[in-house]
């Protein structure tokens, strides 16, 4: 056999040829290829098509898959031991089914979603009604409902009728004469996908899902919304949705935004938990309602939406279907830069979630649930069903891989046909699964058009499967008719094991509204069965505006959290006096064993009312100071209570020898000098001054300043010290001192750094310039890059001999922050005081686009374009024909890598850590170094950020709230910018990473670092 090697023209496959059959092989291709079709095939590929221009698949890359009927996919699943699947519904009954609803009878509405994916205006969509007509399991009568709708993809049931999303309106259907068709149709709201020019078809509304608050709920999706109830006057202002999703009341038809942000699949859990998912991140929790904290004065908590798989968003996911050829060939294009997208999973085809959607929180009866509640995600692309164990930890849960399940998957098929798209829990206990069945599931316009042209994408769209999972043992109950229940058997259901048949009696209860059920109602909120049924009864009750305060203060005391944490919920819609009557109990609630309810019980003090008890901040501080949540919410609480709890807190040895105790303090000395008054400010800084503890000292301090200048307000602004002095100079002293432990000396530093700058500054430099350990020098460097002096500049210049790398890289860094320090830094290196190599390419760039043109000319001539038509990939080629050291590529990594990769317990994590790469090929790797640009994810795009006093920060957005943007830098620094001194923000469409990072660098030592980072662990 005779290997051809690549030729120059960089074909990026390999073949051979068979001396003894005269054919060519290529990979992916089953039929030998003859001489003659080779040498066309290389013709092809010395014609390259010009830059921008797509390549062409090879004869047969391409092949159609045919698909199974509907006998024949069911035994192409392979589903966990222990469960079945049976089929409910194929066609001709139903076809692309892509959302389902149970009504109070069992009957099944469906969205057929046959527009999709090209094929909007055709107005293709439709509602289904199936119905079983003999019980058993399998649907019998089909009728279209509702037909005429373009791309639908939600529906629920009230009141008889559905309500359907069809962008971009939200509509009611409803057959009055009981044919089966709706006679009824109307509009109820408008605005989904508002002001968008180019609706994305895989970011649509969806998920209408029944809440235990008694409001629907649904996901808004990418496309984003402007929200106009047509119903009522439409002059007011729209409700504005970008990363919110909705809800509201079907009786009053008042929306309200909803803390949200997901792709496609929205779930609660019994007790009213949030769950939803996007492609590639197929688990969030939805920790808090956003409105709690997002809001004037309130205090920055973590983002209310988080990942809690514990193997991560785009985990790993084990298919048994064969890899789509298109697939193979696009993401083969992608990896050569041939073709734009994303290269996802290190290059691999598949393997991980990449079309994660219609998660649901299993909540039927028909399986026991030991181990953990079970949560279910379909991953389309994959054609699977994937499960998590969900187990509470602290206000969030973790999801976990049942041990059963470490290697396969919940349920999987070998049909690429299989469509898994959405789930719902059954009147029967089971879990229902919508198959829309389709040969091709892609966004079309991420399909490059040589590959498209090959594709059907409108094959299947006369196909659809609906199917329910159930265990092995079970047997149905007879089907249940809640419409035919009185008032006493709903209210009766509330407790049922079921959540199916809960929800429905509670959507019931608030379509009747009967007052009978009122006193039915309190008596089940006082009885000793299923905390569910309290959990229902509470909120209907507040759904018929029939939750008095007595009743509130009575539950309040419930043994169960989850009642005792929506008792709080609802206690924030009350008027001002019942609040005063219930804050009686907030005390015991302070020291309840729930974090969850002392979260909201924080959130209440937050938003409820205008005084806090100094006794119950106390003690949520002294449980929860290391939980972001809480102390953030709690923090939010206060209003004059912020120095007696300081003073308190202070005092007590036991909290301030804790590390979360420690920084508890300093965030409430951050509080403080964010939005305390003057005398209040005074009296603080006075405290501080006579602390004797020097490192508490320090760390109260720099958070008040840091809140001070966080307010807009400079260290000048205060008119004196405020008895500081003493302490300033002890500082000082003691930054000059030799033989000083290292705590007291890091606390020194920081204080010295309060002081005018003639008094500490001298010290500070010796401190930076001596012989002292790096985390010291870096802390005198940080209190001296506090000073706006460009004294402070040209001094850090003159030491520049006696500073080891790390101290150069901060002191580049620092004087890379102000624009006067930035001249100077330049004009040093233009003078050979400091080499041009100690600018990094990534500073270099920025300080190309700086705002100055003096700079930015400066900076051409210190630092010159490289000519073009270079094409860095070619320069450094010869590497990826040299082995490689891996030890050698460590001290690469470690000089111009470290500072944004983590590589083990080693760097700093800006992108991507390395060992999420290594499974990439050495030319990928290379290719992702030289040019990072090239394809960027979006959470990895570099901004420019300018302050109203002409500080330039540069990062990624690592999260953002309505007060402040959070923007991470290099060597792991994190930068918190408040919104009110932001005078621009600018994406630059590109990576953080910069290009020209292998500047000076010889092909061997790419060689080497290529080495490191395919042995990464």
């Amino acid at each position: 056999m005779y290997r051809v090697p690549t030729p120059p023209w960089r074909l990026r496959t390999s073949f051979h040829f068979e001396f003894s059959t005269g054919v060519f092989m290529l990979p992916g291709v089953k039929r030998p290829l003859s001489l003659l079709v080779l040498v066309l095939v290389l013709v092809v590929a010395c014609l390259r098509p010009a830059q921008g221009a797509e390549p062409l698949p090879l004869p047969d890359e391409l092949p159609r898959s045919a698909p199974l009927e509907p006998a024949a996919a069911l035994a192409s699943f392979r589903i966990v031991p222990g469960f079945r699947v049976e089929l409910v519904a194929a066609e001709p009954l139903v076809v692309d089914p892509v959302a389902m609803a149970f009504d109070e009878d069992g009957r099944l509405f469906v969205v057929e979603m046959r527009g999709y994916s090209e094929h909007r205006e055709d107005h293709l969509g439709r509602i289904r009604l199936l119905e079983d007509l003999d019980g058993d399991g399998r649907m019998d009568r089909s009728t279209i409902f509702v037909e005429d709708l373009a791309w639908p993809t939600a529906v629920t049931c009230w009141q008889g009728g559905v309500f359907v999303v069809a962008t971009p309106d939200l509509l009611y259907f409803k057959d009055a004469d009981g044919d089966r068709r709706a006679d009824e149709r109307r509009v109820v709201a408008t605005g989904f996908g508002h002001g968008v020019a180019r609706l994305n078809v895989q970011a649509l509304p969806n998920s209408l899902t029944w809440g235990l608050d008694q409001r629907i709920h649904g996901a808004t999706s990418n496309n984003g919304a402007d929200l106009q109830n047509v119903r009522q006057d439409t002059s007011g202002p729209p409700l504005r949705l970008r990363g919110r999703d909705f809800s509201f009341d079907p009786r009053r038809l008042d929306w309200r935004a909803e803390t949200g942000g997901g792709q496609h699949g929205l779930s609660f859990d019994d007790a009213g938990r949030k769950f939803v998912c996007s492609n590639s991140r197929h688990i969030q929790q939805v920790v808090y309602d956003v409105t709690l904290a997002d809001r004037p004065g309130a205090f920055a908590l973590p983002a209310p939406l988080q990942d809690i798989a514990v193997d991560g968003p785009a985990a790993e996911v084990f298919r048994i279907s064969p890899d789509e050829p298109w697939r193979i060939v696009r993401t083969r294009w992608r990896i050569g830069g041939l073709v734009g997208g994303p290269v996802e999973g290190g290059g691999r085809v598949s393997g991980y979630f990449t079309a994660a959607t219609g998660i649901m929180v299993y909540r039927g009866d028909a399986w026991p649930q030991e181990d953990g509640r079970d949560v279910f995600i379909c991953d389309t692309g994959s054609n699977l069903l994937h499960r998590k164990k969900l187990t509470p930890d602290g206000v969030t849960f973790r999801a976990a891989r049942s041990l059963s399940e470490d290697k396969v998957e919940f349920l999987a098929s070998t049909d690429n046909w299989f469509r898994p798209v959405q789930l719902a829990n059954g009147p029967d206990g089971c879990l229902y699964l919508a198959d829309m069945y389709r040969e091709v599931i892609e966004h079309p316009w991420s399909l490059p058009e040589s590959i498209k042209q090959h594709l059907d994408l409108d094959s299947g769209r006369d196909r659809g499967r609906i199917y329910r999972i159930a265990p092995e043992t079970f047997k149905p109950a007879p089907p249940s008719r809640l419409s035919q229940a009185a008032t006493a058997g709903l209210v009766a259901a509330l407790q049922h094991r079921n959540g199916w048949h809960r929800d429905t009696a509670a959507r019931l209860l608030h379509e009747r509204q009967d007052p009978d059920a009122v006193p039915q109602l309190r008596g089940l909120l006082s009885a000793d069965g299923p905390a569910c049924g309290r959990l229902h009864a509470l909120h209907v009750l507040d759904g018929m505006q029939a939750l008095d305060i007595d009743l509130l203060v009575a539950v309040l005391k419930d043994p169960d959290a989850d009642v005792r944490r929506h008792a709080l919920r609802l206690a924030l819609s009350r008027p001002p006096g019942d609040l005063a009557r219930l804050q009686a109990h907030w005390a015991s609630l302070a020291r309840d064993p729930s974090q969850e309810v002392r979260l909201q019980l924080a959130f209440l003090m937050a938003n409820g009312s205008s005084t806090a008890h100094p006794g119950i901040l106390e003690a949520l501080a002294r449980q929860d100071a290391g939980n972001p949540w809480i102390r953030g919410a709690l923090l939010g609480a206060l209003h004059d209570e912020g120095l007696p709890l300081f003073r308190t807190l202070a005092a007590e040895p036991t909290f301030v020898d804790r590390p979360e105790g420690r920084e508890f303090l300093y965030l409430l000395a951050r509080w403080m000098g964010e939005r305390a008054q003057p005398e209040e400010s005074i009296a603080f800084l006075h405290l501080i001054a006579r602390e004797q503890d020097l490192s508490q000292a320090s760390s109260s301090l720099a958070g008040f300043r840091d809140g001070w200048e966080r307010s807009g307000r400079t260290w000048k602004d205060l008119p004196d010290n405020h008895g500081l002095e003493p302490l300033l100079t002890r500082a000082v002293r003691v930054c000059a001192s030799a033989n000083v432990p290292e705590t007291e000396l890091l606390a020194s530093i920081a204080l010295a750094g309060q002081a005018d700058l003639e008094r500490a500054g001298p010290a500070l430099l010796g401190v930076v310039g001596g012989d002292l350990s790096e985390a010291i020098r870096l802390a005198a460097l940080a209190a001296l890059g506090q000073y706006d002096d460009h004294r402070v500049a040209r001094d850090l210049v003159s030491a520049w001999d006696r500073y080891p790398d790390a101290i150069r890289r901060e002191v580049v860094k620092r004087m890379l922050g102000r624009v006067a320090w930035t001249r100077i830094l330049l004009e040093a290196i233009q003078h050979s005081t400091i080499p041009s190599a100690a600018v990094g390419p990534a500073q270099v760039a920025t300080l190309r686009r700086h705002r100055d043109e003096g700079i930015r000319q400066q900076v051409g001539e210190l630092w010159p374009a490289s000519p073009e038509g270079v094409d860095p990939v070619e320069a450094f080629r010869p590497a990826l024909e040299l082995a490689g050291d891996a030890d050698r590529g460590k001290a690469v990594y470690r000089e111009r890598c470290a500072t944004c990769h983590k590589a083990g317990e080693e760097g700093h994590a800006l992108g991507p850590a390395l060992e999420t790469v290594r499974s990439k090929s050495r030319e990928e790797l290379m290719v992702n170094i030289l040019q990072p640009s090239r394809e960027v994810a979006s959470q990895y795009v570099q901004y420019d950020i300018e302050t109203h006093d002409g500080e330039q920060v540069s990062g990624i957005i690592a999260r953002e709230n309505a007060q402040e943007v959070f923007v991470r830098q290099a060597n792991g620094l994190e930068v918190v910018l408040k919104r009110s001194l932001i005078g621009s923000m600018q994406s630059q469409g590109r990576s953080a990473m910069p290009d020209g990072l292998a500047e000076g660098m010889t092909p061997a030592a790419m060689a080497d670092l290529l080495a490191f980072l395919t042995a990464a662990k």
